[in-house]
């Protein structure tokens, strides 16, 4: 009965104190295909083969923030050795030397040019402490 998402569900709470799951049984052939296709998607559109890659936003409702990223002209931007992944504009890829301020800085402009250009705030995925 509950809905879930990236970062979103139908609950309002957020305890739960248990859960019972209903499983559907497959064949194996059948899971191993879905699983090979969840791969294939996730490696044509996320950056692994970097070493140190982050999702820089949560995707607000009803967007993707990569999206906006993209029409916001930032992919391939960078600070210091930090830069927007070309194969999605979320990822932010850090290269051999760069700094947390270069990160963080270019996490600010990123942000800052989305809510100029969309009226989005977009919210940080990664906690900063």
């Amino acid at each position: 009965e509950l809905h879930f998402g990236d970062h979103t569900s139908d609950i309002e709470d957020p305890v739960v104190l248990s859960v019972e799951f209903e499983l559907i049984k497959d064949q194996p052939a059948g899971i191993v295909k879905r699983l090979r296709r969840a791969w294939i998607n996730r490696k044509a559109t996320q950056p692994f083969t970097f070493q140190a890659a982050v999702q820089m936003f949560k995707n607000p409702r009803g967007e993707r923030a990569a999206l906006l990223i993209d029409r916001a002209g930032l992919v391939k931007s960078r600070v210091g050795a930090a830069e927007i992944s070309e194969r999605n504009g979320n990822w932010l890829v850090a290269q051999p030397g760069a700094t947390a301020h270069d990160v963080l800085q270019l996490i600010d402009q990123v942000q800052n040019r989305v809510r100029e250009t969309s009226g989005v705030l977009l919210e940080r995925e990664l906690t900063v402490w």
